[in-house]
């Protein structure tokens, strides 16, 4: 007759019983079997394995890291119906009782994963996975097959998933070989993901996983360094920069610096367009107002979106230029000759620059005046059409971009 397996817990036991010589005498054997838990498929160490008869324990042992066990059984504690339990867990495997004459015969028990000296599922085992293993859309895995229980390995590689415990219903990559260690990649992946993975090994009897492990994919996005100074270079512009350090492992296809009146600018204000790929880079900034802040950081796109760098801060000086006025020579009845120089620009160029003059105090370039070119430096002006014996106040006068400015007023009188 035939004895069932009686589940009363979540866990799987595959078990085979060898052959036992028969020569008039019974030979002692052995009970050799492995504890796999059913969800996961991982194997159960350090469990308490009994050979059981009555209310007697015959043997007891400690599963290994792999979930196997090996009891010794003699043909008599055989023929005495015994069974394997389990303890902790009150899992029991009932042991043939029957002895057809002349001997032990091959007995296979009636669950499909339980057999007289037959197979059972493999021992495979799931190598941590490295992190220099891992890019942004593929991941390089290893494992091995230690044991294939005496049945072929027909097939072994990965299963692996954003869930815990994947199988070959998701996603798996195969290769060839049977015992030993292996390894396959994986691609296809999504940047800055978790997954789970397991090795796995098929045989006759089925197949069986090895241990889970983890690995996260990084985000592929490229890094991107600003430039340590924003530099003025001429009439409301500026030129700063940046390095493109890395690509994410994508093709970056634009790069440059965004600036903003306003903290921690995007490609959604303004910005320049400065070639593509990796290395350093130089950026000229346009459209700048006097006597403003503004906010600086380089940026490189590649197709799995935009970065920035460290963000700079420029602001602007007021825009305004610079002029002196100098001390009226040459004076007659009705002429003088004075002038100026032109300091600084504020950073604009001076399109135009010359004296005003009055009779009454602060003359400015709505009333008499002189045109004396453009740009920084000394200017020489003369007035004409003076009124004898008369008093004039005069002051030289710069113009930019950002408005006039007046250089000290002086006075003068005609002879």
């Amino acid at each position: 007759m035939r004895r069932l397996l009686w589940i009363l817990i979540p866990l799987m036991l595959t078990s085979c019983i060898k052959e036992l010589e028969q020569e008039g005498i019974y030979t002692e054997g052995t009970v050799i079997g492995r504890v796999v838990e059913r969800t996961s498929q991982q194997p159960v160490g350090g469990m308490t394995v009994q050979l059981v008869s009555g209310d007697a324990t015959l043997s007891a042992t400690t599963t290994s890291n792999d979930g196997t066990f090996n009891l010794s059984i003699t043909a008599e504690q055989q023929a005495d119906g015994c069974r394997v339990v389990v303890s902790a867990d009150s899992l029991y495997i009932g042991c043939s009782a029957d002895v057809p004459a002349g001997g032990f015969g091959r007995k296979e028990y009636d669950l499909g994963v339980l057999y007289v000296d037959g197979p059972g599922l493999p021992v495979v085992h799931t190598n941590v996975v490295s992190t220099d293993a891992v890019s942004a859309t593929s991941v390089t895995l290893s494992g091995s097959v230690t044991d294939d229980l005496r049945s072929t390995i027909v097939s072994r590689g990965f299963a692996y998933s954003t869930l815990q415990y994947p199988t070959l219903s998701d996603g798996s990559v195969s290769v060839g070989g049977t015992l030993g260690d292996f390894t396959a990649t994986v691609t296809g992946l999504q940047p800055c993901t978790t997954y789970y993975v397991r090795a796995y090994a098929t045989n006759g009897v089925g197949t069986a996983y090895g241990e889970q492990q983890t690995f996260a994919t990084p985000s592929g996005l490229p890094t991107v360094q600003t430039a340590d100074e924003v530099t003025l270079t001429g009439s409301g512009t500026a030129q700063c920069g940046g390095t493109v350090t890395s690509d994410g492992g994508f093709t970056v296809t634009a790069r440059g610096v965004c600036w903003s009146v306003s903290p921690e600018p995007t490609v959604s204000n303004l910005h320049s367009s400065d070639g593509n790929g990796l290395g350093t880079f130089v950026s000229t900034i346009t459209g700048l107002q006097p006597s403003t802040t503004y906010y600086v950081r380089a940026y490189a796109t590649n197709a799995n979106g935009t970065v920035y760098g460290e963000q700079r801060i420029l602001t602007t000086p007021s825009g305004l230029p610079t002029v002196i006025t100098t001390t009226a020579t040459s004076i007659t009845s009705n002429s003088a000759v004075c002038g100026g120089n032109v300091t600084s620009d504020g950073g604009y160029t001076v399109i135009q620059r010359g004296v005003c003059y009055s009779t009454t105090p602060n003359p400015t370039t709505s009333g008499m005046h002189t045109t004396d070119g453009s740009g920084t430096g000394s200017f020489v002006s003369n007035l004409t059409g003076l009124t004898a014996g008369t008093t004039y106040y005069y002051r030289a006068y710069a113009t930019n971009a950002t408005g006039t400015v007046y250089g000290e007023e002086r006075t003068l009188s005609t002879n």
